[in-house]
């Protein structure tokens, strides 16, 4: 086998073991970034749905702990194929006219909409790059192992 560190050269197809840990390294920490991105994508659009710093906080006697969930790959398809933009066809020349209300309201839903689309292509990218997707959700565990999702 090309490229392969061969421990002994009489057997064939024997590696070094020095390869391996660093290989298993590098998956555990492209894995990890995966994980606290979708997770930091998803509290930012929590946070623009105006969730209340109290809530982010464990409650006494509780703690955090991240579940790992499978997305289906009809979900990833559709992704892909209807882009999430529910603002299409509304030009920001036009909010002008309208009231000062409105225009905030435009730039809330905008600013929501944004990281929504961001955490989908997160979700994406993570699909063509391992075949497959994998969503993060943080939970809060009693002491009684009752879960309560924070999702």
């Amino acid at each position: 086998m090309a490229g392969c560190d061969k421990s002994k050269e009489g057997e064939p197809g024997a590696r070094s073991l020095r390869s391996l840990p660093a290989r298993s390294l590098m998956t555990k920490k492209a894995s990890a970034k995966e994980q606290s991105e979708i997770l930091r994508l998803k509290r930012e659009v929590m946070a623009l749905l105006d969730r209340t710093a109290a809530e982010e906080q464990p409650a006494a006697g509780k703690k955090k702990v991240i579940i790992k969930t499978p997305v289906p790959r009809a979900a990833i398809e559709a992704m892909i194929s209807k882009r999430y933009n529910p603002l299409r066809g509304f030009r920001e020349e036009n909010l002008a006219i309208y009231p000062q209300d409105v225009r905030e309201s435009y730039f809330r839903r905008k600013a929501i909409d944004d990281k929504v689309i961001e955490y989908q292509q997160a979700l994406v990218k993570q699909f063509h790059k391992k075949g497959y997707a994998d969503d993060y959700s943080e939970v809060e565990v009693d002491t009684d192992s009752e879960v309560n999702v924070v999702d």
